[in-house]
Parts: C-alpha cells; structure tokens; sequence
C-alpha cells in the first residue's frame, strides 16, 4: 500500500509562551501501515463543511483510541510537523512532500483528499465516531469485507469505548444501529454491531437507571416502552462535583438523541412497527412537549419551525391512515349496528308476541287448575256419596240374600224331612220346593231390575 497524506489536527506549541493549542485540520504524512488512524482522519477532509474542530482534549483521546486500533505507527508520523521558532507556530512538513505540494499549489486541494477505504469494523465505527453524528452508509463492497471478521477483540472494544467516551450526546450510537438494520446476508455483522450500540448505551450515565438497563437488555421485568422513553425524554443529570454541568441547549440535544437511539433501539430488538413507533412517541415524547405550549401562537410557532417535515409526514401518514382505517371501521360498524338493531326490533316484537301467549297460556292453565281442583273435588265428594249408597244397597242386597237363602234351605229341610218318614208325604215337598221356587224367581227378577 502506498504511503498517502492526510488531513489531523496537530499539536502547535509558541516557542516564546509556552502556549500549547491543536491547530485546523492540515496536510499531514502518514504511512499507509497506520491503518484506521489515516482512513478516518481522511474522512475530516472529505467533509470540510460540516466537520467539527476538536478540542485539544479531544484531539488528543481520538489520536490515542485510534493509536489502540492500528499496528505500531513508524516514527516518520511523529516527524511529520516540525516547529518553526520564526514564526512562533507549526509549519507542515512530511517527508518527500515537495512535489506533491507544489502540484497542490496548482491543483487546489484535490490532491490532498484520497479515498478513504475501510476493510474492518473497527475502522467503520471509528468511522462513525469521526462522522459525529452525520448519516454513515456501508456499501455492499465494504460489508462483505466487514462481514469476513465482525468480531472486536477486548483491546478493540476498549479502544472503541474510549471513541465512544467522547461522544457524550449519544450523536453516534442510532447511526450505527440503523446501519446494523441495512445489513442483508450478514446476521453475524448486524449481532455485532448491536451489540456494539447496547454497550455503549449501558456505559452512558442517561441510560444508568437499573429499569432503563433492563429495558435495553430487554428483560422480561423492565417496565414499559412508554415509560423507560419518558424517562430518558426527561433526563436529568445528576449535580456532582467537579463535573462541569450541561448548558440547556446541550442538555436538550441529548434528550433528543438518547431517546432517539432508544426508539431506533426498540424497533430494531423488539420488532416495532412504524405505527406502534408513531403512537409510543406520540404518548412519551410529542403530546407532553405539545401540552407545554401556551397558547395558539405557540404552537404556529412550533409547527413552521419543523425542520425534519419526512419524520412528520411519516408519524402523520400513520395517524391518518389509522383514522381513515378507524373510519372505515366505523362505518361498517354502524352499518352492522343498523342491521342488528332492525334485528333486535323484530326479535322483541316476535319476544312481545309470544309473552303475551305465555300469558294467555298461564292464565288459561291457571283456571284450568282452578277448575280442576273444584271438579275434583266434587267428583270426589260425589264418589264418597256413590260408594256409600252403593255399600249400603249391597248390605241390603246381602242381608235379603243371606235371608232369603235361609228360608229355602229352611223349607226344603222340612220337605226333605217329610219325604223321609215311613209314609213319605211328597206333597208336603211339593209345595215346599214350589215356594222355594217362586221365592227365587222372585228374587232373580228384583235383581235384575236392580
């Protein structure tokens, strides 16, 4: 690999006051064996408008957190910057510069922008970490070279950590995840950089609440979306000595960001949909931050300052489309209710009609057993009355019966008596068994007629 110039802040020491400052990004030699240190320094020039001057303190963490992920650096990037004590400042001055400076002359800064390559996912995130919060991309070239080794070993990650220190306003940590959810075929690449983001999420003081942890682990006993989102959305810092507060401004953007990246986070662990995110901000962030306004101007105020109008459009869409769904919902639920209410109509008509049948009936049976139980009644006493005319009849039947069999037998003794004699008398049998006779067809005849 070619040795190729860079673009770093370098360290400017006064020669007269012993002043010591980081001075603007400037040409700087650095060997192609230095790894990531010259790629992401590289991208500082890509991006010359929007990049952001570090402090000396900063400048200093970054050169040495990227010193961690890189082999050992040649001495000839120690020799790069040589102070000059006739001009009280820092003058660059790599080696075999020459005639690359003075095609530079010519040329503008052109010659002094290579392409910046990333081959490992160290680089990438210390990539990111140099973006500063600006969107990052990871080209289908990049994540198969990435994708061959995603794993961070312990001095990367503390390397990578002490990035991550820096970025105290959580600007980095979404960028990274929402490029762990582009990535396709390499599941193995997009675990590591999730778990990248959660480490450096735990290790943030906003997130250092044991309830918040849980719900970034995603334990079963963390507590709600809504309420872990309100609980970052509102975050306080607690006042410690020796450490310098936060300004409002400060303060506000890194609310805004921690409960960015923890929406981002939920989506991208839990499986939420752009709805069920719309309706979770909507409850935990915007409403509260609506009830703050006064008064109508306020909010006109609030609504011609959006800056991001896509965000809006999308949580937007999603609330008209779950009106214009809940609308079509409601129509056909009244239609359905119109329907179940003409049903109801007839089914208390057809329920009138045959109460009052039921009550017809009951009172129909009602007399029925009234009248039976008189019926009854009078049949019984009628039967008591019956049996005993006939108990009595037959009493009398037997007791005629029981006489009347007394006299014939009484009579045709006496016959058979003088038929036994000596001199049997036979009329004296006669008229006897005649009587007898007479007696019992008089007898049948009354029974008969009886």
């Amino acid at each position: 690999m070619k040795n190729k110039y860079i673009k770093r802040p370098v360290q400017i020491t006064n020669v007269t006051t012993g002043e010591t400052r980081m001075s603007e990004p400037m040409p700087v030699y650095a060997p192609a064996a230095q790894g990531i240190s010259a790629e992401v320094s590289e991208q500082s020039a890509l991006n010359p408008a929007t990049e952001t001057t570090p402090t000396s303190a900063e400048g200093e963490m970054i050169s040495s957190a990227l010193d961690g992920l890189r082999p050992e650096a040649s001495q000839s990037e120690a020799e790069s910057t040589t102070a000059t004590p006739e001009s009280g400042g820092v003058q660059a001055a790599p080696e075999g510069s020459g005639k690359s400076n003075a095609k530079g002359k010519g040329k503008g800064a052109a010659a002094s922008k290579p392409k910046v390559s990333i081959e490992t996912l160290e680089q990438f995130i210390a990539h990111a970490f140099v973006q500063k919060g600006r969107r990052i991309r990871l080209d289908s070239k990049t994540e198969r070279l990435i994708a061959r080794s995603p794993r961070l070993a312990d001095a990367t990650m503390n390397a990578l950590f002490a990035l991550s220190d820096l970025d105290t306003r959580l600007a980095v940590p979404r960028q990274l995840l929402l490029v762990s959810r582009e990535v396709g075929g390499f599941p193995a690449l997009r675990e590591a950089l999730k778990s990248f983001v959660a480490e450096v999420m735990l290790r943030h003081p906003i997130f250092a609440d044991a309830d918040l942890r849980a719900v970034v682990r995603n334990l079963p006993a963390a507590s709600g979306a809504e309420l872990a989102l309100k609980r970052v959305a509102n975050y306080m810092p607690p006042s410690t000595e020796g450490n310098e507060a936060l300004k409002p401004a400060e303060l506000q953007e890194l609310r805004r960001n921690a409960w960015q990246l923890l929406v981002t986070w939920l989506a991208t662990s839990r499986g939420l949909n752009l709805e069920a995110l719309a309706n979770l901000l909507f409850q935990a962030v915007w409403s509260p931050a609506a009830r703050e306004l006064d008064d109508d101007n306020a909010r006109l105020r609030a609504l011609t300052e959006i800056e991001h109008s896509a965000g809006v459009g999308v949580a937007c869409e999603k609330f008209r489309q779950n009106v214009i769904d809940a609308g079509f919902a409601c129509d056909q639920a009244q239609r359905e209710s119109a329907g179940l209410r003409e049903v109801e109509t007839e089914l208390r008509l057809q329920l009138q009609q045959v109460e009052t049948e039921r009550n017809a009936l009951t009172n129909e049976l009602q007399e029925l057993k009234v009248n039976s139980t008189s019926e009854l009644a009078d049949a019984r006493k009628q039967h008591e009355v019956e049996r005993t005319h006939l108990r009595h009849d037959q009493e009398q039947l037997r007791g005629r019966l029981i006489r009347r069999l007394g006299d014939s037998i009484e009579m045709l003794e006496v016959g058979l008596t003088a038929l036994r004699n000596k001199t049997p008398r036979t009329e004296v049998m006669v008229e006897r068994a005649e009587h007898v006779i007479d007696a019992l067809r008089a007898e049948d005849a009354n029974l008969k007629e009886e």
